[in-house]
């Protein structure tokens, strides 16, 4: 069963590396924690507010979006000359070797 990575819900995954590693008997890798390292969540908390105080809608961000739209020579046309050209020079996926 293939164990899962994440950190929820109250699973470690590293509680998960350490069963199944005792269960094949190999090493162990030891956790930042067990070392004396922590993380601290004191700018996740400061994260989640100033996330919580952006608001949704920017009307400088729309304002400036409308603007760039209206403008008839943007992009400018040497960035789209370079777009053009990273593509055509690209390798085709699609294509077999």
């Amino acid at each position: 069963m293939i164990q899962s990575t994440s950190h929820t819900n109250g699973y470690n995954r590293l509680d998960a590396v350490a069963s199944n590693a005792t269960a094949k008997n190999t090493p162990v890798v030891k956790s930042n924690t067990e070392s004396g390292e922590r993380l601290s969540s004191a700018n996740t908390d400061a994260l989640r507010a100033a996330l919580n105080n952006t608001p949704e809608i920017r009307p400088d961000v729309v304002k400036r979006g409308r603007e760039l739209a209206a403008d008839s020579n943007y992009p400018p046309r040497e960035i789209i000359a370079q777009l053009t050209k990273l593509m055509l020079d690209s390798k085709d996926l699609t294509e077999k070797a």
